[in-house]
């Protein structure tokens, strides 16, 4: 009898861990279900909370988790969060995945900054910018993601919006330090300066005039008929 409570024992564990990992599973799919249906319907916070409520269960493929609830959250427009999710789910993401998770990051970087220039923090702005061309360059998405062709694509777009706002920012913070210097120049300068200016001017316009003067006499002597000095 005893050896026969061991036996039974011994097969009712092993059912019970199927059990539940079946369970595990059912309980998954439904959460990942509601979470995309959410997702879809523009209902982004209750999305959140299911791809969220399978942080717990997702033993083998952890970082899907926090990159489906980092997306639903970047959708909501809560960025910060949306940001440290992607990091989290960078941590163990497999490579051919890598620059899914990182082209998202760096869009929310983008938008970020882009943000910050409209509230004319531009350190704030160029700060994020960078950051999100840095995510992409240590994937190396924007010549090779994992996806093939067209996600390099992707990533070699969004790398290149970075980079011309990044310069236009830094054009525009040079104009605005320039314009600074200008205006704390005082009037004896300043006027040292226009008169400076009208010099310069009044030269470019004698060296045109002088340009313009010697073309003509070239193409006067080109039309000039010199066969009347032959003899």
């Amino acid at each position: 009898m005893r050896l026969r409570r061991v036996l039974v024992l011994a097969g009712i564990l092993p059912a019970l861990v199927a059990l539940a990992f079946a369970v595990k599973v059912v309980t998954m799919l439904s959460h990942d279900r509601d979470g995309r249906s959410g997702f879809d319907d523009g209902s982004f916070l209750a999305a959140a909370d299911e791809f969220s409520a399978n942080g717990s269960l997702n033993w083998f493929e952890p970082w899907i988790t926090a990159f489906d609830e980092g997306a639903a959250r970047h959708a909501e427009g809560d960025l910060e969060d949306a940001l440290e999710l992607y990091v989290t789910a960078l941590a163990d993401v497999p490579a051919e995945e890598e620059c899914t998770v990182r082209i998202n990051e760096a869009l929310a970087l983008e938008s970020l900054g882009d943000t910050a220039a409209e509230n004319g923090d531009a350190d704030e702005a160029t700060g994020r910018w960078q950051a999100g061309i840095d995510t992409l360059a240590e994937g190396g998405c924007p010549t090779d993601s994992g996806r093939g062709d067209d996600q390099t694509a992707d990533a070699a777009a969004v790398d290149q919006r970075l980079r011309e706002k990044l310069q236009q920012q830094q054009q525009q913070q040079q104009q605005e330090e320039e314009e600074q210097q200008n205006q704390q120049q005082d009037p004896q300068q300043q006027q040292e300066q226009r008169e400076q200016e009208r010099k310069e001017r009044k030269l470019e316009e004698r060296n045109d005039d002088a340009i313009e003067e010697e073309q003509d006499y070239e193409e006067s002597n080109q039309e000039r008929d010199y066969s009347q000095y032959h003899w």
